[in-house]
């Protein structure tokens, strides 16, 4: 992806993430709005039955038996209007009727155990929290009659829920904002990113060609020259370095480009990186020795061959530092299981706690005393954004080595 269009997909998210508060905001005010008023409605038509008993009974006639009145109002009118559990129960609490619960209405001796269970853990429920209602014959008399237990009516159950529906909604608007802005800074940091890369290639790229150009004019005027053979052996070294610079500045200018993959053996690009290594070895160190075993000499993968290649020089790159106060091996396996190539590279360096496992590869990070730390971000960004693989630590032990992985899929 170019940098043009990272600085136009870091715009579009950033119109997106506004319209997304705004609107965000505007939806949950409507929320809040529209339930409540629904809550208001419910309690409504719950204490309109106070008033509407109020208007009957005063308008009443006086010949009228007022117990009939109130017990058939209650049975006609309320009963049917009530959606909460209501208990009826004698004077020692055994309950002889109920309303709103799942339980068959006959007499309490007849029900099974589990359902007389029920029952009674719901008296005593509601009990605890004040949910019942002593009848007296008088306000005089202090005997208890009987007692009517009731739970929660609907609109209660929706008042208790506002604050927790409210919160989440708020907390789920705030993650999803949060997720948003992170979205940006990380597109931002792409668009720094790959614009650093495309011009680290582009400062790399002008010298290279100058100095190229000077070595193919000391090429031609070398023949007359009585040192000739040494100094084009001197020219052969610094060409070599030149294209060694000239690879690099390529795969910097690669960074954030449409990749563009090829069908290669992975196998020789890996043993010609090793190859690379072991002839610079004894400049490193007498007694580290790097073995390849591998098991997909045959096997082609489409990829980007050169930036697998920068990838796995960055891993043995690693590998030889942490070894550097160190004798020992360093063991590259390749082999190849279920549709997928892996690469592990196991050394007998330094090692690391397990906490450092992922953030080794955030950009930065370093378990080196010098260093940028951007070399296992940079193998990061190419095996998992690039060929839709996976690198990872596989294992390691502080003071005994680490084993990093690379999945790369075969199709």
């Amino acid at each position: 992806m170019k940098s043009g269009k990272l600085q136009k997909k870091a715009r579009n998210r950033n119109l997106l993430l506004k319209i997304y508060y705004i609107l965000g905001s505007v939806l949950i005010l409507v929320f809040f709005i529209i339930y409540t008023n629904i809550v208001i409605n419910n309690v409504k038509k719950d204490v309109k039955i106070v008033p509407d008993l109020y208007s009957k009974f005063v308008g009443m006639p006086t010949d009228v038996n007022l117990e009939h009145f109130l017990f058939q109002y209650f049975m006609e009118e309320i009963l049917p209007e009530i959606d909460y559990p209501i208990i009826l129960t004698d004077s020692l609490k055994t309950p002889f009727s109920w309303e709103n619960i799942d339980i068959p209405k006959n007499n309490f001796d007849q029900l099974s155990i589990r359902h007389q269970n029920l029952l009674i853990n719901m008296t005593k429920n509601m009990e605890s929290k004040h949910s019942m209602i002593p009848l007296k014959l008088s306000k005089e008399d202090n005997k208890i009659y009987s007692y009517v237990f009731y739970g929660d009516s609907k609109t209660m159950k929706q008042l208790k829920l506002m604050p927790y529906v409210g919160m989440a909604l708020i907390v789920l608007f705030v993650l999803l904002g949060l997720y948003g802005v992170y979205t940006i800074k990380k597109t931002e940091r792409d668009i720094l990113w790959v614009g650093l890369a495309k011009e680290t290639a582009h400062q790399f790229g002008t010298p290279l060609s100058s100095l190229g150009g000077w070595i193919d004019i000391l090429y031609s005027k070398m023949a007359t020259h009585k040192e000739g053979k040494d100094l084009q052996e001197m020219l052969d070294y610094m060409k070599e370095d030149i294209n060694r610079l000239s690879n690099i500045a390529s795969r910097f200018g690669k960074v954030g480009s449409v990749m563009k993959f090829k069908s290669c053996r992975l196998h020789e690009i890996i043993q010609e990186t090793i190859d690379h290594f072991k002839l610079r070895l004894p400049t490193v160190s007498n007694t580290i020795k790097i073995e390849f075993e591998s098991e997909i000499k045959d096997k082609k993968l489409k990829i980007d061959p050169d930036l697998i290649k920068w990838t796995l020089e960055n891993l043995l790159k690693n590998s030889i530092d942490a070894m550097k106060q160190k004798n020992g091996i360093i063991s590259v396996k390749a082999f190849s299981n279920k549709g997928k190539t892996y690469i592990h590279i196991t050394d007998e360096g330094n090692g690391m706690q397990k906490k450092m496992y992922k953030k080794i590869f955030h950009p930065g990070v370093t378990t080196k005393e010098r260093g940028w730390g951007l070399g296992l971000s940079l193998a990061y960004r190419i095996v998992n954004e690039y060929h839709n693989g996976k690198i990872k630590v596989l294992d390691s032990e502080v003071g005994v080595g680490t084993t990093f992985e690379i999945m790369l899929p075969e199709v």
